[in-house]
């Protein structure tokens, strides 16, 4: 990563808070590089990737792009500030994850995070048509208790915890032939 912070500018810091100073350069992180618009919304010149299980940025940089370098263009293009957060987490560190958030997987498992209502149920594909997927919206307790059973559904907190995980794997990268122009805007934005 060092690569591409090499084009940041640096400023000078104060690193004790005190009298005298004692001040450190340090890279000016809160310049943010960012990928022109003509090239997120070309949708020619990216493409979807699903993050397999345990799969670090840097593995995805080295299988994708043959080197660990490019571990920021993944993130720039996702618009991923934290990596820690906005990454998928393994198995062992989701499982860590729900129980620091909510003391135990139990109660997770049995805590509700929400109400909802189904509005249309998965319509699956066909030969001429895609698949519809199922919409829901949140309603409050008061609302639920109303509905027919076959219309209302009960989201725990374990399951949306899941979801928004899960929903996390699927990234856009960009096409492997335009890195080389990405990283030399990227030292002409900053510079």
């Amino acid at each position: 990563m060092s690569e591409y912070f090499q084009h940041y500018p640096q400023i000078s810091y104060d690193i004790s808070g005190t009298k005298p100073a004692k001040v450190k350069t340090v890279i000016n992180l809160m310049e943010r590089a960012k990928i022109k618009n003509v090239v997120l919304d070309d949708i020619i010149r990216y493409f979807p990737y699903s993050i397999k299980e345990n799969f670090r940025p840097d593995h995805v940089s080295v299988e994708v792009y043959g080197d660990v370098k490019y571990t920021w263009l993944i993130f720039l293009i996702n618009d991923i500030t934290d990596p820690i957060y906005e990454w998928p987490l393994g198995t062992r560190e989701f499982g860590s994850y729900i129980k620091d958030k909510y003391g135990t997987l139990t109660i997770a498992k049995n805590t509700i995070h929400q109400y909802e209502r189904i509005l249309r149920t998965r319509v699956e594909a066909t030969g001429t048509t895609d698949a519809i997927p199922e919409a829901r919206i949140i309603i409050d307790e008061t609302t639920y208790d109303t509905l027919d059973t076959d219309v209302r559904n009960i989201k725990y907190c374990y399951d949306w915890e899941v979801d928004r995980n899960e929903a996390k794997r699927d990234i856009k990268l960009i096409d492997s032939l335009y890195v080389a122009d990405i990283l030399s805007e990227h030292a002409e934005t900053l510079e």
